[in-house]
């Protein structure tokens, strides 16, 4: 044992890993033949590990039970004997397989409470308390003794089961512990006929049925039948921890004695883990998986199970179960040893050939060296080479980066200015042609004008002039200039109205191309950004068209500062020959 615990000790000290990597190495090299577990397998023990290190958790939720019954004890000490039996008894049941010591001061105490009442049953059924745990801590002598006392006539089914199968379950035990060839037979009649008559009492539906018909088929060599009978408890839904771990151990021993030691495994695993999860610590699976596992060549599995193994029979004070621990771990500590030993042979060999892979390499070096003193001096004349490239290429770089920035320069400047040119030309002829109308029309009114006044009719000049409404005028002139700019700028309202959320989108009307607010910001779009320009062309006050712009400010989704900004980067003319039809 010790001797386990230091190798594993070790094995995980960080300060020698050379020695964990040589180790590794060599254990790889040991069980490189060494066959592969099934999934399940593996899965299942991945399982146990994980149970094995959550067992503090499972015994702290069964100590704040028994916490909780003990409290009752307290609270009430003035109880009724049934009432103290059945709090001693959840204690005693709590205990059962959890600790001996605690377990058989509660068994007695129920003896104590039961022999103060008239009720015989609750005392039979104390004594028969007391014989289990006296079985469970391997006292044969003291559970012989305790049996032949009791009497049983009378009493009910359910007790006369339980000392019969008790009866069977003393001499069943040993014969095992005996072991000879002559007193394990006569054991074993006297324990076959004693469980045939526990067996004549029980539900036959019952679990103690089923399970202890399946112990009763293995005496007999039956070990199909019994396997069946247990195969069918495990089948049930509402099995304790305890009832599974009884059952899977049983089927895993009868595949141990079949040979078939990948299926014993599996079960006494999950055996193992039910034992772990009721904090039940007189157990027999984890100590025979032990000796599976070692038998294996799964040392460290070995030496962490039989040490939780150990653990739980001296926690429990189980004498029969140190007994089973003792007789595994002192061929797992053997085996330790050994593997050390090989282990220490095998690192001599790797640290001389080590050795002579120093020396090797140490020549290597040398060599090695010279040919370094020779590439040196090539090596600076590659160097200072290789510098000047490298300036070479920055510069070269640097003169491409610049002829790039500049070229993006000088293209925005030349789509600008193909821009305003387009727009200059547009609005040029836009404007000679307004200015060659309304100058036609001018003339044409001077004319009429001069011919009334030389004819004295002064009425019809009044006539005429108040036929000329200059609001129409005002508004045939800003339609002209709608088509203009949406000719110019024909995505213009779409790319408006992006920087916008939906419900404070501009919607226009039938015959709208423009309203006033898409006007303003057409002007500032054209470069036109002063108020007081924009104020005289659309004929507003300034305090109007600021408002406007405000207003709009205030509800793009866009940053402020950069909402004329995104307005310039709206697309502009689709064609360069865009050209605009006469107004």
């Amino acid at each position: 044992m010790i001797c386990a615990k230091l190798f594993c000790l070790l094995y995980r000290d960080k300060s020698y890993k050379l020695l964990k990597k040589a180790l590794i190495c060599f254990f790889l090299l040991m069980f490189s033949t060494r066959c592969l577990a099934s999934p399940s397998t593996d899965s299942l023990v991945a399982a146990l590990n994980q149970a094995i290190a959550s067992a503090p958790a499972y015994d702290e939720v069964k100590l704040s039970e028994i916490t909780r019954l003990k409290g009752l004890l307290v609270q009430g000490p003035a109880k009724s004997t049934g009432e103290q039996f059945f709090v001693q008894n959840d204690l005693y049941e709590q205990y059962k397989y959890y600790n001996y010591d605690s377990a058989m001061f509660y068994a007695l105490r129920l003896q104590t409470v039961a022999g103060s009442s008239a009720n015989k049953s609750l005392l039979v059924d104390a004594k028969l308390k007391v014989v289990f745990l006296l079985l469970s801590g391997g006292m044969f002598k003291e559970t012989f003794d305790s049996l032949n006392v009791i009497s049983i006539s009378g009493m009910p089914d359910s007790l006369r089961a339980e000392y019969y199968t008790l009866m069977g379950r003393a001499y069943y035990n040993l014969a095992d512990f005996n072991s000879d060839s002559y007193h394990t037979p006569i054991y074993n009649r006297k324990a076959n006929l004693y469980l045939d008559s526990a067996l004549a009492i029980y539900d036959k539906t019952s679990f103690e049925y089923l399970y202890f018909s399946a112990i009763r088929f293995l005496k007999k060599n039956e070990s199909d039948s019994a396997r069946i009978n247990l195969e069918t408890l495990l089948t049930r839904q509402n099995l304790s921890y305890h009832q599974v771990a009884l059952t899977t151990s049983t089927i895993g021993g009868i595949y141990l004695n079949d040979g078939r030691e990948n299926d014993a495994i599996q079960y006494l695993v999950r055996a193992s883990i039910a034992d772990i999860k009721s904090s039940t610590k007189e157990t027999l699976a984890l100590i025979t998986l032990a000796g599976i596992v070692y038998k294996n060549g799964s040392i460290e599995d070995a030496v962490g199970y039989i040490e939780k193994a150990n653990t739980d029979a001296g926690f429990y004070n189980a004498r029969l179960r140190k007994v089973q621990v003792g007789n595994i771990l002192p061929l797992i500590e053997g085996k330790m040893i050994e593997t050390i030993k090989s282990q220490k042979q095998k690192l001599v060999i790797f640290l001389t050939l080590l050795s002579f892979l120093v020396i090797l390499l140490a020549c290597f070096a040398i060599v090695i060296r010279n040919q370094v003193k020779k590439l040196k001096l090539a090596r600076a004349g590659l160097y200072e080479a290789n510098q000047k490239q490298q300036q070479v290429n920055a510069e070269l770089v640097k003169a491409n980066e610049l002829k790039a920035l500049y070229n993006d320069q000088l293209q925005q400047i030349n789509n600008q200015l193909s821009e305003a040119n387009k727009i200059k030309e547009e609005y040029i002829g836009y404007f000679f042609s307004i200015d060659t109308d309304f100058l036609a029309r001018i003339e044409k009114l001077v004319s009429s004008i001069e011919r009334k006044l030389v004819d004295r009719k002064y009425s019809e000049i009044q006539f005429m002039l108040k036929g000329i409404e200059m609001k129409k005028e005002k508004e045939a002139l800003l339609k002209n200039f709608d088509r203009v700019f949406v000719k110019l700028f024909p995505d213009f309202v779409a790319g408006f109205n992006s920087l916008f959320q939906e419900e404070d989108r501009v919607i226009l009307k039938e015959d709208q191309l423009l309203n006033t607010e898409l006007r303003i910001f057409a002007l500032i779009r054209l470069g036109i950004n002063d108020n007081e320009k924009i104020a005289e062309i659309l004929d507003y006050s300034i305090n109007t068209i600021y408002a406007k712009k405000t207003k709009l400010r205030s509800r793009t989704i866009v940053n402020k500062d950069d909402f004329e900004k995104k307005l310039i980067e709206i697309t502009t003319l689709k064609k360069a020959d865009t050209q605009i039809s006469e107004v």
